[in-house]
């Protein structure tokens, strides 16, 4: 069994920290006060997360070659994410259109990908969808070049992969009885099945979700067919799966500060759509 992909999950989470009584003197004892400035942050973590999934959906039009969903299994999941996430029908259909290149130089926006080197040499891939390259690429470097890190090659640790998030008809049992349908389409290269449950259940499908690792020019060819054999496709796309042999650890707690501290910064750049790392967990 290869290495877990995840790059379908939300782009970075990073534990937070209970707030020194410092930061809560800041607020003073107005309870109003407290509750306008908790407002406050989570509008923002809200608009970041729309943000993202607006990204996401652009992403799916660009690189899966249509605005259809029904033509885009890419797309579809995409869209299905974000509404799951409560984002508004105007956010998607402007995504959409800007994927697909619709309203001029505004929505000009390309798909890109940098390459870093973190706190404790893990490595990162990271992509992008922007209309600035210059403003993005200084947000990337800035941030890796305050925590210890610095922008370098770093694609050899990783292996270029499509994935098939699926949910297999409720009828299938277990891992061998979805094994024996995914093997038999070409293509596919690996199934893993997640640890966590999808507990909003869908009618008709079971709760557990696998991963179908494929060759990258089949992944579209292999969500297809599994959705004609009445597999649910949450997620579909390509992306970058850490060299078993070449993953890391960090070892030691002042690292680990540094590379959470690299994460948090690297999640307020709009831009990113995916952070991949080849870091044991």
């Amino acid at each position: 069994m290869q290495a877990a992909f995840r790059p379908l999950r939300s782009l970075i989470q990073v534990p937070t920290r209970g707030l020194a009584q410092s930061s809560r003197l800041q607020s003073g004892h107005n309870k109003w006060s407290t509750i306008k400035h908790d407002k406050a942050k989570n509008d923002a973590e809200r608009n970041r997360l729309f943000t993202r999934m607006a990204n996401q959906i652009s992403v799916a039009v660009k690189l899966g070659g249509s605005a259809d969903p029904a033509l885009n299994l890419r797309l579809a999941a995409a869209i299905e994410a974000a509404a799951k996430a409560n984002v508004t029908k105007k956010v998607i259909e402007n995504a959409i259109r800007k994927g697909s290149g619709e309203g001029g130089a505004r929505n000009n926006a390309e798909p890109c990908m940098y390459e870093a080197i973190g706190p404790g040499g893990v490595a990162f891939v990271l992509e992008a969808l922007t209309d600035n390259k210059n403003r993005t690429v200084s947000l990337v470097r800035a941030a890796f070049n305050k925590h210890g890190g610095n922008m370098s090659p770093a694609q050899y640790f990783f292996d270029r992969r499509g994935y098939v998030a699926i949910q297999p008809p409720a009828s299938f049992k277990d891992y061998d009885a979805v094994f024996e349908v995914v093997s038999e389409v070409e293509g596919v290269e690996d199934l893993e099945l997640w640890e966590e449950k999808d507990f909003e259940a869908r009618e008709g499908f079971a709760a557990e979700t696998y991963e179908v690792k494929t060759e990258p020019t089949a992944t579209n060819y292999v969500a297809t067919v599994l959705k004609e054999r009445n597999f649910f496709v949450r997620d579909v796309g390509i992306g970058y799966l850490p060299k078993p042999d070449m993953m890391v650890e960090i070892a030691d707690a002042e690292t680990d500060k540094k590379h959470k501290k690299l994460l948090a910064q690297l999640d307020e750049i709009d831009d990113l759509t995916e952070v991949y790392m080849n870091l044991k967990h």
